[in-house]
């Protein structure tokens, strides 16, 4: 599992830590503005708001938001909760000879099944602990039930990366973003 730290995007993000922690802060702290999180939300809510949060992150760092929510029609049960395009230019390995040109668009880019964790405590653990091997066989059959009802674009893989937000009472909520949490993937 790799994760990455990125750079501030459009003043929303900032990086907390080195350990690829983003703090949302002002002017965005997730829908419903400033308002802070407050003890009781639902689960259902607390989880909206971090599927939220989630999608403006990977769009403010240049991804293309598929689809969210998306649910088999008959068979399997579960949700994907973002199906996402990253470009090609942001998963380049690093120390690659070869630089990827932006004026490319889409070619080359990857499929990405985002996984989406929100907390507003730690007393059961990090959200992205959520994510146990069941949870990923799970999403694996998901996200192929998903490729073969819609037409993709061409990508070099599909990747599974989690998300993980703690919401945090008054203060900005923290966003993790760990990459390829299965290797076996794509």
């Amino acid at each position: 599992m790799t994760e990455q730290v990125v750079a501030a995007t459009r003043g929303r993000t900032v990086i907390a830590a080195r350990c690829g922690d983003h703090a949302l802060t002002p002017p965005f702290q997730g829908p419903g503005g400033a308002e802070a999180v407050r003890a009781g939300a639902s689960r259902q809510s607390t989880g909206r708001r971090g599927e939220d949060l989630a999608a403006t992150y990977l769009e403010d760092i240049g991804w293309q938001v598929l689809e969210r929510n998306w649910r088999p029609d008959h068979g399997l049960r579960g949700e994907l909760d973002i199906i996402a395009l990253e470009p090609a230019h942001a998963h380049r390995e690093p120390g690659s000879e070869s630089v990827a040109d932006p004026a490319q668009g889409w070619a080359g880019a990857r499929l990405v099944i985002v996984e989406v964790k929100t907390r507003s405590s730690l007393r059961q653990g990090p959200p992205a602990a959520a994510v146990d091997a069941r949870k990923v066989a799970r999403l694996r059959a998901l996200a192929a039930a998903w490729a073969s009802t819609h037409e993709t674009p061409r990508h070099a893989g599909m990747r599974l990366d989690v998300v993980s937000i703690l919401m945090r009472d008054a203060r900005p909520a923290l966003l993790r973003h760990h990459r390829a949490v299965d290797a076996s993937w794509g």
